[in-house]
């Protein structure tokens, strides 16, 4: 949305007939109770709405709580269960008891934690503590995200207008070596129920496990757009030397070995897998020509298999990536967008920070890259940022809800729970307005799922996330689309009552069109409608009809209004 920062200390606040909402990131701003007064009644004429975050006074010594709880059903609060309560991973430090006296929405131990009154025609939303944002308390993505946009909604004059995501949904899955005849299944049929249910995976290709036979039917899935994929690494060899012969025996998932391409690359390790981006057994770069060997050899395998369309997203295995990659992946294949947890040069390791990159991770001190929950590893990630890395600059992104069931998704033959686990973790991200990402491994879980058990899995998730009216893509569609909310912005808005039309004035570039969400008053509360923006390289006006409870663009393409 569009804002002005400004340092009280420098610049007297006010506030004028076009600002609908004033924030005010700590107290004490207001160093007299007159001058409170006079802006209060600037609120109030202006019919402009507030939301504040009070003094981070604490009260005794040592007192903290582990959770909220809902205590008021409310706009705000209507994504979540009241009365009912929420857990943090860490401790929040608990604010002084205040004498405010609006309505509680939110308290821990006791204490208001969330408050919302009105005064005059000003709406008002009180915070008592910000503790909670922090990845040592709960963070972004932790599950309150939408407590703060929607306490903004709510307090604003209507219409207001964010320039937000719309609910898109796609689908990751790892180390993907085409096991589906374990169970007397194609190799990848598992792709193809996904795609049926509208989940179009992304797939880091353990390239050299995939037989002939997964190869044609990746092919197919990747022409049709049902998929998309990349290397992910080499693969995962039967270090006994044994060739893969007795490959349908039946038995346990587990006792089947891997099959691996006879005119793969040289072996570079003894043990585990074979890396393309990164010695990962040595924890370090390869040397710049050893880089090059394994970048060409992938590159070889995929011209060999053509056609073969190559993904713009790269993941590498456990993430592991150094700057001597860059200009080949760039320049070569083409690639656009990473997910980068870590620096890069650097292993997947405890001592190892993750990487301080937008939109959240800039400015708290960074916890482990990895999962250990002891130094913040199990916060969701979510990163939405340019990088630049050896002259190439890349969108880095990607949206791991790591506190629900560990790393990741983590499906298994208990079709109820699973199904239960993909939607919370689904969820949390719709509900922040961050890409939601069904994200898993084959080679640790998939494989051993049965065929009908999978197939009730996908279409028990989909029917279950259709309420939130998701827009499945591919990862390459959906990150575009995430990628030109950082290269163009919504300037400002305005509103004529006289004819019932907001203009909005879009800046900067979108290579896809973008959606920007229209709040109103109805006399059944807050509605929300999304309003298409065009592709645009520069300033751009999109004028907006308010008709009822639907929103009318320029271009005449109707936009369902979002429940």
């Amino acid at each position: 949305m569009p804002f002005r920062t400004i340092d009280a200390d420098r610049e007297k606040p006010s506030v004028s007939s076009a600002t609908a909402l004033v924030i005010l990131g700590h107290s004490n701003i207001f160093k007299r109770q007159k001058h409170w007064k006079k802006f209060e009644k600037e609120l109030m004429v202006n019919e402009t709405g507030l939301m504040a975050f009070e003094s981070p006074v604490h009260g005794n010594r040592g007192d903290s709580a582990a959770e909220v709880r809902f205590v008021q059903q409310h706009y705000i609060t209507q994504q979540h269960t009241v009365p009912g309560t929420f857990a943090f991973t860490g401790k929040m430090k608990l604010p002084r008891k205040n004498s405010r006296q609006g309505e509680v929405l939110l308290e821990a131990g006791g204490v208001p934690v969330l408050q919302i009154d009105e005064k005059g025609a000003s709406r008002r939303v009180w915070w008592s503590t910000a503790d909670w944002m922090s990845t040592y308390v709960s963070g972004p993505l932790g599950g309150m995200d939408d407590l703060f946009w929607r306490s903004i909604v709510w307090a604003a004059r209507k219409p207001f207008v964010m320039h937000c995501l719309p609910p898109l949904v796609t689908m990751r899955v790892d180390d993907v070596a085409g096991r589906g005849e374990i169970w007397h299944q194609t190799p990848l049929y598992w792709v193809g129920v996904s795609a049926k249910y509208g989940f179009k995976p992304w797939l880091g290709l353990f390239i050299y496990n995939l037989t002939p036979a997964a190869v044609n039917e990746l092919r197919s899935y990747l022409l049709s757009g049902d998929a998309t994929a990349a290397p992910h690494a080499f693969g995962r060899p039967n270090r006994s030397n044994q060739r893969a012969d007795g490959y349908l025996k039946t038995g346990n998932a587990d006792d089947y070995p891997f099959w691996y391409d006879t005119t793969a690359f040289r072996l570079r390790a003894t043990w585990y897998d074979e890396f393309i981006y990164f010695d990962h057994h040595r924890s370090k770069p390869w040397s710049e020509e050893e880089a090059i060997a394994g970048l060409e050899a992938a590159d070889q395998w995929w011209k060999k298999n053509q056609p073969l369309p190559m993904s713009k997203y790269l993941i590498a295995h456990f993430y592991e990536m150094a700057e001597n990659n860059f200009p080949f992946i760039s320049e070569r294949w083409g690639i656009e967008y990473l997910a980068l947890g870590h620096p890069v040069n650097l292993p997947y390791a405890d001592s190892v920070p993750w990487l301080v990159c937008g939109p959240f991770r800039k400015h708290e001190p960074p916890g482990t890259c990895t999962s250990n929950p002891a130094l913040r590893g199990n916060r969701p990630v979510y990163y939405a940022d340019f990088v630049t890395i050896n002259g190439c600059k890349l969108f880095n992104c990607f949206t791991e809800i790591r506190d629900d069931a560990g790393y990741e998704w983590a499906p298994d033959n208990n079709v109820e729970a699973t199904v239960e686990r993909a939607v919370r973790q689904l969820r949390r991200a719709l509900d922040a307005k961050a890409p939601a990402v069904l994200f898993t491994h084959e080679t640790d879980y998939i494989y051993r799922i049965r065929p009908e058990n999978w197939e009730m899995i996908m279409a028990g998730i989909r029917k279950a996330i259709n309420p939130w009216n998701v827009i499945p893509l591919t990862s390459d569609s959906a990150l575009r689309i995430v990628r030109a909310y950082s290269t163009s912005s919504l300037d400002s808005y305005s509103f004529s009552a006289e004819n019932l039309t907001l203009t909005l004035n879009v800046k900067g570039y979108a290579d896809v069109a973008t959606t920007a969400e229209v709040f109103t008053e109805t006399e059944k509360g807050i509605a929300s409608q999304l309003v298409m923006i065009r592709p645009h390289d520069g300033p751009l006006q999109i004028p907006v009809v308010l008709k009822g409870s639907r929103v009318f663009p320029e271009q005449n393409e109707r936009l369902p209004l979002k429940k």
